[in-house]
């Protein structure tokens, strides 16, 4: 009895895995060589640190 539910179980995951490895297969495949200056680097915000006082902007651009 056990190794029948074993076999099921496995047999279901099996299936499970195959099935979204089957799903999304647009994720593997290479990018174009062409993007945009947006696209090709990412945002980055820079917040202060929680123990930081906050500064107004003028303050922080006139200190850099």
């Amino acid at each position: 009895m056990l190794d029948l539910r074993l076999v099921a179980t496995s047999l279901a995951l099996l299936i499970a895995l195959l099935s979204a490895a089957l799903a999304d297969p647009a994720k593997d495949q290479a990018q174009p060589a062409a993007q945009g200056a947006a696209e090709a680097r990412p945002i980055r915000v820079i917040l202060p640190a929680p123990w930081e006082p906050a500064t107004k902007q003028a303050q922080a651009q006139s200190v850099k």
